[in-house]
């Protein structure tokens, strides 16, 4: 009787512990953010001013807010399904991008395990060489989503990252392209219950096709 209840206690808890395994991540990253400019249109100070030093994540259930502390407030809301939304504070308008459009095609990917560790957790490396540039993608099987949920979400290569991944969030990841540098690296990452209300675009606003050019970039 000793041993059955025993094995009953230890399957009880293996049970458990694949059960929040296999559930989806949802919370907040908050990453540290560095943008420069290539192309020497803004310097590094000026760079730092208007998209800061800080992007905020939030995630839950195949949705997501990124948010820049700089002055530019840039924000981007994908509620999903196949569009996402871009604000600026120096544009008073909400603006959307089509998400199963990709500007620029997959030439090559490759993954590294064990590539480095990001704040103290050890992480693989998918590599992914493109027309445009290449993106370095250092992720944990630790922090996964569904990626079925984001498949329509080919823009900056989101869904290609997420399917080779496992659905693995970055918690390092590096654009590196002809003309800009961007690159997030995670300083602090924590379950959350997230409101469906984060995800909500603001009322009254006008709706338009955002520009093939960032507006706070253009000369």
């Amino acid at each position: 009787m000793k041993t059955s209840s025993l094995l009953i206690v230890l399957l009880s808890c293996l049970f458990i512990n694949d059960t929040l395994t296999a559930q989806t991540f949802e919370g907040v990253i908050v990453y540290n953010y560095s943008y420069t400019d290539k192309t020497g249109f803004l310097s590094k100070k000026e760079a730092k001013k208007l998209f800061g030093t800080e992007q905020t994540l939030h995630i839950k259930n195949g949705k997501y807010k990124s948010r820049l502390n700089g002055i530019s407030k840039k924000t981007h809301i994908y509620p999903g399904n196949d569009t996402l939304y871009m604000t600026q504070d120096a544009v008073r308008a909400v603006m959307w991008i089509n998400a199963k459009k990709q500007k620029g095609e997959i030439l090559s990917h490759n993954l590294t395990r064990g590539a480095k560790r990001v704040k103290g957790v050890k992480c693989d490396l998918l590599t992914v060489k493109t027309t445009t540039g290449t993106l370095y993608y250092y992720f944990s099987d630790k922090y996964k989503v569904d990626s079925k949920l984001y498949a329509k979400h080919q823009y900056n290569y989101w869904a290609f990252c997420l399917e080779k991944t496992g659905g693995a969030l970055p918690l390092k990841f590096v654009v590196d392209k002809q003309d800009e540098t961007i690159e997030l690296t995670c300083k602090k990452i924590s379950l959350a219950k997230i409101s469906d209300n984060i995800f909500t675009l603001t009322r009254g606003v006008s709706i338009i096709p955002a520009p093939e050019r960032d507006l706070l970039k253009m000369r």
